[in-house]
């Protein structure tokens, strides 16, 4: 199920100049104390690609998770045609895939266009990992991770073709993720009609030098979407997970695949696809208040999915899906205000849903002008 990709055209605007909203006044000394989620102001950034993936440009909203006021279209002309979208540090990074070739970074809370990098003809870049003012992208088009510097218009690529086994030189890496200096990149291994020769791996790459340390064996073939890491004091150790998906004609093959950051990484199962229903289209983890969730947005068919949540506390399934039934959940974002942003693709009424404790606040889908993508392209954090 790897994408199509068309060209991206870019044209360049600010907006949204959107402020962080402070409490009015300190409370007494015998005033109830502020929790986390109170004190938080969240707002939705989503990146949704043309109608049917067609020529570009895509676009990018926002979505007032107070009000549920919706802003369409802030920032013109930064989002190609099959988007993903990442947060760190406080700037937002649009993963420009396909021939758009390229990260564009946005500014998280005015939403200013800073920056544009390529990362080379044909690379198809996935997902970025940032260290100070480098960027670590891997793609399907490339030999492993294209390595830019933000202020610069060059780049290398780290080969991991080699290292990984894989007999065309591309490892058809997908997603990476930071953890002190070691740098975690998930690869598919997919052969020249896009199967996987064998289970997905993850190269491990020290920052220090850009050079390859090991890797390990996923339990199941064809990693997909971002890796995300858990909490470090929850039951999974601040240990790594990203979906796999093995095998699209029964979705509910496969797993949650975990992977340890220590310094012998090891690959196991979180959560298993057949406990879910499915294979996550996209994971994110929200704390709150001490509460520690992982949401997760599970392809049930390829029709319908379901907002699913794992108490990271206490290493529990909820028995149940959040959303109501007949929905096409497909993307999920943890809000610091305690609620939960998901998007609902179902044809002819897709938009976005909000929850909060467990229950929809949302009466229908709310609208950005476009359908929403399938995973990786929305995030909520702070106004």
């Amino acid at each position: 199920m790897k994408r199509l990709f068309l060209p991206c055209l870019f044209l360049f605007a600010c907006g949204d100049d959107l402020k962080a909203i402070a409490p009015d006044a300190h409370g007494a000394v015998d005033a109830p104390q502020l929790t986390d989620a109170l004190v938080h102001r969240s707002r939705a950034v989503v990146v949704a690609p043309p109608v049917n993936f067609g020529p570009p440009p895509g676009s990018l909203s926002t979505i007032d998770i107070a009000t549920l006021e919706v802003r369409q279209n802030v920032v013109a002309g930064v989002v190609g045609a099959d988007p993903y979208l990442r947060s760190y540090g406080g700037k937002l990074f649009i993963i420009n895939r396909s021939t758009g070739n390229n990260i564009t970074i946005l500014d998280g809370k005015t939403l200013a266009f800073e920056e544009q990098l390529g990362t080379g003809a044909s690379s198809n870049p996935q997902d970025v990992a940032v260290k100070g003012q480098k960027l670590y992208v891997p793609g399907l088009g490339t030999t492993g991770v294209v390595v830019l510097t933000r202020g610069s218009s060059t780049f290398t690529t780290i080969d991991l073709g080699t290292a990984l086994g894989d007999p065309d030189g591309k490892p058809d890496c997908v997603s990476a993720y930071l953890v002190g200096n070691d740098l975690f990149v998930a690869c598919d291994l997919l052969d020249t009609s896009f199967v996987p020769r064998g289970n997905g791996k993850v190269a491990v790459i020290d920052t220090t030098n850009d050079t390859f340390k090991t890797s390990v064996t996923l339990p199941y073939k064809n990693p997909q979407g971002m890796f995300v890491r858990t909490p470090t004091d929850s039951m999974l150790f601040g240990d790594l997970l990203i979906p796999t998906a093995p095998y699209y004609g029964d979705l509910t093959q496969g797993c949650l695949a975990r992977v340890s950051v220590g310094a012998t990484p090891a690959a196991s199962c979180a959560i298993t696809n057949a406990a879910v229903g499915g294979y996550e289209t996209h994971v994110d983890v929200q704390v709150v208040d001490g509460a520690e969730m992982l949401w997760m947005a599970v392809s049930t068919s390829f029709t319908a999915g379901d907002l699913r949540a794992y108490d990271l506390k206490t290493g529990s399934l909820w028995a149940m899906p959040v959303n109501a039934a007949m929905q096409q959940i497909t993307d999920v974002a943890g809000c610091p205000d305690g609620s939960v942003v998901a998007t609902d693709a179902k044809m002819n009424a897709a938009g976005f849903r909000v929850y909060k404790d467990g229950v929809e606040k949302t009466t229908a889908a709310i609208s950005i002008g476009l359908p929403p993508g399938f995973g990786n392209g929305l995030i909520c954090a702070d106004k």
